[in-house]
């Protein structure tokens, strides 16, 4: 096959893998967030495990912690008597998250007992984690307490990974809090064991008649960045012509 073919083919697949696009907010389930249920665009419907003593819903995460709500909701799960709940979605058409994607959501939590968090998987295994546990952070396994990042009950955490390829990323972290200054952390260059095809959030062991004790979250968002997809297609078709020459 003649070479210069090659770069309309790659323009072609490529783009059609970076028209995945996904988003979602607790503002969409007025009439109840439900197991299977799915009111965002581009993922699959949501799954929950959980138990008697589980809560799964819709709240004002400001009754228990920071500002991120939609309307007047964001996602709320909490559990009880040492119970665990978590909450998954995957990605739409079975996708997984290559060159140029960039996840990212908004969290909030406020009391540190028991773990509460998030995980990127890779099919059933987690290969990135943000726990709030054991009265500090942990982001990737650094513990952010050690970094300056002390107790608030206000913090509105915005997490973003940014994929490299479909095994490598920036991971990143930013707070802001009325009772500290904004924070941020970034980890670049993460090798991942597996594509990132779910994800899930978590609670366990907590009391959930206490909103304090709650997670929040909100603003689910996977977009593709063209300006990186660009350079790398820019890279592709003059490796192509210069071969041919």
């Amino acid at each position: 096959m003649n070479r210069l073919i090659l770069i309309p083919l790659l323009l072609s697949s490529t783009s059609m893998n970076f028209a995945f696009n996904a988003s979602d907010s607790a503002s969409n389930y007025g009439s109840g967030w439900t197991d299977l249920s799915n009111n965002g665009t581009g993922f699959n419907p949501w799954g929950f495990t959980a138990d008697i003593d589980d809560t799964v819903g819709v709240a004002d995460s400001t009754v228990g912690a920071g500002d991120i709500n939609t309307g007047s909701n964001s996602f709320q799960i909490a559990s009880d008597n040492g119970s665990s709940l978590d909450v998954f979605r995957s990605f739409g058409g079975g996708a997984s998250l290559g060159t140029g994607y960039v996840f990212s959501f908004d969290l909030s939590v406020n009391y540190r007992n028991g773990n509460k968090g998030f995980d990127l998987r890779s099919s059933e295994t987690g290969v990135f984690n943000f726990n709030v546990g054991s009265d500090n952070y942990f982001f990737g396994g650094t513990d952010l307490g050690s970094r300056g990042w002390g107790y608030v009950n206000d913090g509105v955490y915005s997490l973003e990974f940014e994929f490299l390829t479909e095994t490598i990323m920036n991971a990143k972290i930013t707070r802001t809090s009325g009772m500290d200054t904004t924070r941020s952390f970034e980890i670049p260059n993460i090798a991942l064991s597996g594509p990132i095809d779910n994800f899930k959030f978590y609670v366990s062991e907590t009391d959930n008649a206490i909103p304090e004790n709650n997670l929040y979250f909100n603003n689910l968002e996977v977009i593709p960045e063209f300006s990186s997809f660009g350079m790398i297609l820019g890279a592709l078709a003059l490796a192509t012509v210069a071969r041919r020459r």
